[in-house]
């Protein structure tokens, strides 16, 4: 296999991967064949695109404009919760290697480092990326700003 073909396999394999991961956000076929095209397109033929979309939307029976509704829904929510730990993340930095996430999951969580590591990763734990719930999020929070004050307190007295 010549080094242009495993590049080209590779590439397919991340197509592949990324679809997969899109079925997320866009629950479907529908909605991911619609995105395939969308991507590819010019501002002028997306802004006709969403038109006959809005059209073709507005002329769906009732049952299937639910279901069409449900559908963006839920992909919208699982935007909305990507987002939210892929902002988590961009936030700590690399605050998270001068801390100690151990100490943090078994102080403030009761938890182990590993189930803290998967939510700050979004590891997969049982074939579903873990995440933090929203009080989990809060607690995190409320971890760092706790660490922070101590710190604080700390420095002063050293000044």
């Amino acid at each position: 296999m010549t080094k242009e073909e495993k590049e080209e396999l590779i590439r397919q394999k991340e197509n592949l991967k990324l679809l997969f991961e899109l079925s997320k956000f866009l629950p479907t076929a529908d909605m991911q064949a619609d995105f395939e095209l969308f991507k590819n397109m010019t501002p002028k033929e997306r802004a006709m695109f969403q038109e006959k979309r809005a059209q073709k939307i507005e002329a769906m029976p009732g049952d299937e404009k639910m279901i069409f509704t449900e559908a963006t829904e839920k992909g919208l929510k699982a935007i909305k919760s990507e987002l939210q730990d892929v902002k988590l993340a961009l936030e700590l930095g690399d605050v998270a290697n001068a801390l100690s996430l151990s100490y943090i999951a078994k102080e403030y969580f009761g938890k182990s480092k590993t189930w803290l590591y998967q939510r700050l990763n979004g590891n997969k734990v049982n074939g579903k990326p873990a995440r933090f719930t929203e009080d989990e999020r809060k607690r995190f929070a409320a971890a760092l700003l706790d660490l922070s004050k101590r710190i604080n307190e700390t420095a002063l007295k050293f000044v």
